[in-house]
């Protein structure tokens, strides 16, 4: 199902505006940097790209972490920036990374515990936030957005790796059944916690290396990814009823394969050609191991085109779980519509032509976007200016 982009907002590690985000890819710049968040000298990959500013004070921070409060002001931004209206036919579909205990919130509660949990309360469960609990809903920043901006038709909230698409992908189908007349879709993730970091290098997805080292992805010497965050929303109509004011189309699809880590190649190909029409314009998974990245280009210049162009959106903003899909959207739509495709940042070692070393004309009228995450999770997005003529703020 495709649906017509009338608005959009985001915050990215390159930026908060889908300007600032596009101009900064084309310049191959990296938001990578020493993970500050934590002390982290003693984790696998002490690397990260995260949001620079914080959000904006709000009521709803008793409930919401940062990135929560980044989706709802992504989503009011978006939808002002749409013109949309509030009501019984705007629908709402939100994707988020995953139910999470941050140990920030944790430790002080169990750091002091005995082993037989005798007087467990004065051991340290009183400083555990009143609120803890309610923090960790999935569907807090969904239910928070709505009421803030009225939006009383349907909707759904996802999770895990690949929610944004899945997210953007039942938005679509609402309106193409006519359950809603607007979707707005937010995601939001974080990669940068001490607990996902963790687990992440323990499956060799991330870059244990200094910053000095770190290689992209799809290079010969890429020995993992960097963690990092982002929140978006999107602003989706049906195409006959956006008119002039279509940014983009966007379809996504989301796939698995029950692998304990990242997917198979072979379900990244699936799940792309489910979107495929011709497209030779690829936003790659970017896991930054070799043999895997190598495995993905070839499936991919099979099943799609053997004049495939691949670039790598994450290699400049680091991993953005949840809400790849979301961005890639909001990134690629902007680069067909600047005619440039951008290259992957700091590809040294590579002799591979289809991969993009440096910002290149972009003719193409059409661009799909990928993802990887685990267990087994797949995330793509279809965007096309395609008989679009809303070209402004690009």
């Amino acid at each position: 199902m495709t649906a017509a982009i009338t608005g959009w907002s985001l915050r990215t590690p390159l930026g908060r505006t889908a300007d600032r985000l596009t101009e900064r890819l084309l310049a191959a710049e990296r938001a990578v940097q020493l993970n500050t968040r934590f002390p982290s000298q003693t984790y696998a990959c002490r690397l990260a790209a995260p949001i620079p500013d914080d959000p904006k004070p709000s009521p709803h921070s008793r409930v919401l972490g940062r990135l929560g409060l980044f989706a709802l002001e992504a989503g009011r931004e978006a939808l002002a920036d749409a013109g949309a209206q509030a009501g019984a036919r705007l629908g709402l579909f939100s994707g988020m990374g995953g139910l999470r205990a941050h140990w920030s919130d944790i430790m002080p509660a169990l750091a002091r515990q005995r082993p037989d949990l005798s007087d467990s309360w004065n051991q340290g469960f009183k400083h555990l936030h009143p609120f803890w609990m309610l923090r960790h809903l999935s569907n807090n920043a969904h239910a928070l957005l709505a009421q803030d901006i009225g939006a009383r038709g349907d909707g759904v909230t996802f999770s895990g790796g690949n929610a944004g698409a899945q997210a953007l992908s039942a938005a679509a189908r609402a309106l193409a059944d006519g359950a809603v007349d607007v979707a707005l879709v937010i995601a939001y993730d974080s990669l940068i916690e001490p607990e996902t970091i963790l687990e992440m290098a323990a499956r060799g997805a991330l870059a244990p290396c200094t910053l000095e080292d770190l290689s992209a992805p799809y290079d010969e010497h890429a020995t993992g990814m960097v963690p990092g965050e982002a929140a978006a929303a999107l602003v989706l109509e049906r195409f006959d009823q956006a008119g002039a004011r279509a940014r983009s189309t966007v379809c996504a699809a989301d796939g698995a394969d029950g692998e304990k880590g990242e997917p198979l190649v072979e379900t990244i190909a699936r799940t792309a050609t489910r979107l495929a029409d011709g497209d030779r314009i690829v936003d790659g998974c970017a896991l930054g191991r070799p043999a895997v990245d190598a495995d993905e280009l070839r499936m991919l210049m099979r099943v799609l085109s053997p004049s495939v162009r691949l670039t790598a959106i994450q290699a400049s903003t680091g991993l953005l779980g949840a809400a790849t899909a979301p961005v890639q959207a909001i990134a690629l739509s902007c680069c067909l519509q600047r005619q440039v495709l951008p290259p992957i940042a700091a590809l040294r070692q590579s002799a591979h032509p289809a991969l993009v070393r440096r910002a290149e004309p972009l003719p193409e009228k059409s661009a799909i976007g990928l993802s990887a995450s685990a267990p087994g999770l797949v995330g793509a997005v279809r965007v096309s200016i395609e008989g679009v003529t809303r070209q402004r703020d690009v």
